[in-house]
């Protein structure tokens, strides 16, 4: 019997194997090249949103002409997707938004044709007809009522996306691409229809810079203000702020402090807009160096009716002596600087920082006899007292609920206990009772009076913090 032949086959496999890899990196190699390039024919602004630096732009739409140029050429800092260093040149000389600007050029480099329609076949008679049904004819494009987006690239290469006539089927536009002032008249986009929002229904005021002050709110070492509550003195001493002498809660007033340094102007109004609005807040802020910031804010209601249903609208603008403009700002600011004294002192129980430093617990009370006593070992709470047994467990859920728990009232003067009340004492193995608070039932509330304080006022607990005291031992009682 013939031994087979094998060899042959073997030689003939191993060829096609080459011969098929060959082929399949010849097709998928190139395939993300190809795949980008496909995406970029589909782009009617034709240049490289990585590469190519966006020297100056120009945009019209219904609003009117606005352009722009950018500064910061030198420092590469004018690719989009970067915030540059931009100046409004017409219709005023301004500064520019750098934000507002760099997202502005996103969406525009972004934009994408959903499909375009060729008219290379077409006889120019009839290119020059469809272009001209489509919006996108020379006579309609220089047209003042016709939309588009020009962008000149530092090399000097200037890009156009020009906004014809609504598809009539579908929610799209055609749109022209021109390079250098000539337009593709063989490749019409049909882009979706948002498109023309996103890019053209922004004004002046979008696009310049809407900055008011130029201070941080870590160089603030004082401040006055007044608002429709009273009068607020706050200090920044031994690294904490006081607020009319006492201590005051740092997270919201360091939120006031950044709310004024970062507000942003809405709107730049005509004098006849904020004529008539009543100062309802004013303040000075005096920084570590440089001169005082001081501003008011002014109020006025529009749109108000004698019904109800019709409260009218309140505009909020800023005026500074140090500004040559009053600004229309949101009425965030309003809300984050008009408030009572209160609302800016401390309402924890308990800090943060104060909360970690707490190793020794001690309750009293009706119920307490003797106190119960509690040591933070090692890395957990003990029961120091032999009586009566309780769960020391639960002292850690306690201690983090009086650092986290914000009260919601101040109440002045302290509100008359009725019922049972419970003694707490926290600090350290050198000052055990470096903090003390009476917890106690009134009127079905439960308040919390600080028996190191001479003020005589209780903080009303929230509703989350009501069955976390152990006003009678039992409540803990170990398992």
């Amino acid at each position: 019997m013939k031994k087979p032949d094998w060899k042959t086959p073997l030689i003939l496999s191993a060829i096609l194997f080459v011969f098929g890899s060959f082929v399949y990196w010849l097709q998928f190699s190139h395939k993300p090249k190809k795949e980008r390039s496909d995406a970029q024919t589909k782009k009617p602004l034709q240049f490289s949103a990585e590469s190519d630096q966006v020297a100056s732009f120009r945009i019209k739409s219904a609003a009117g002409l606005i352009e722009g140029k950018c500064e910061s050429l030198e420092k590469k800092t004018c690719k989009v997707g970067s915030t540059a260093e931009w100046t409004l040149t017409y219709p005023e000389t301004l500064k520019g938004d750098g934000d507002s600007i760099r997202d502005y050029l996103n969406n525009a480099s972004g934009m994408s044709a959903s499909e375009t329609i060729s008219l290379e076949d077409e006889t120019p008679e009839k290119r020059s007809r469809i272009l001209d049904e489509y919006g996108l004819s020379d006579t309609k494009r220089t047209n003042l009522n016709t939309s588009f987006v020009e962008l000149t690239l530092e090399n000097g290469k200037k890009v156009t996306a020009w906004f014809g006539e609504n598809h009539p089927i579908g929610d799209k536009i055609f749109v022209g691409s021109s390079v250098d002032g000539k337009l593709n008249d063989g490749t019409i986009f049909l882009v979706a229809n948002f498109y023309r929002s996103n890019l053209f229904d922004k004004n002046l005021t979008h696009f310049r810079d809407k900055s008011i002050f130029q201070f941080d709110r870590l160089d603030v070492e004082s401040f006055t203000g007044k608002t429709s509550a009273g009068k607020l003195e706050g200090k920044f001493a031994n690294g904490v702020w006081e607020i009319n002498g006492m201590a005051a809660d740092q997270e919201r007033v360091g939120t006031m402090l950044s709310s004024i340094s970062q507000v942003k102007a809405k709107e730049f109004p005509k004098d006849a807009d904020w004529k008539g609005a009543k100062s309802t807040v004013s303040f000075e802020l005096r920084l570590k160096k440089g001169a005082p910031v001081r501003f008011e804010l002014l109020t006025k209601i529009e749109g108000k009716s004698v019904a109800k249903s019709q409260p009218g609208v309140t505009r909020v603008f800023l005026r500074s002596p140090g500004l040559s403009l009053v600004y229309e700002i949101e009425s965030n600011l309003l809300v984050q600087t008009n408030k009572k004294r209160d609302e800016l002192r401390r309402n924890l129980l308990l800090t943060q920082g104060e909360k970690v430093l707490i190793t020794r617990v001690r309750l009293e009370g009706k119920t307490y006899s003797p106190p119960a006593e509690f040591n933070y070992e090692g890395s957990k709470w003990a029961q120091k007292t032999a009586e009566p047994k309780l769960d020391p467990g639960k002292v850690q859920g306690l201690i983090d609920l009086m650092a986290t728990e914000h009260c919601p009232e101040i109440k002045t003067p302290a509100p008359a206990p009725k019922g049972d009340d419970l003694t707490i004492h926290l600090g350290d193995e050198k000052n055990p009772k470096k903090f003390t608070y009476r917890i106690y039932e009134s009127g079905g509330k439960l308040f919390a009076r600080d028996l190191l304080s001479r003020l005589n006022e209780a903080f009303l607990l929230p509703d989350s913090m009501k069955n976390s005291f152990p006003l009678k031992a039992d409540s803990w009682k170990a398992k």
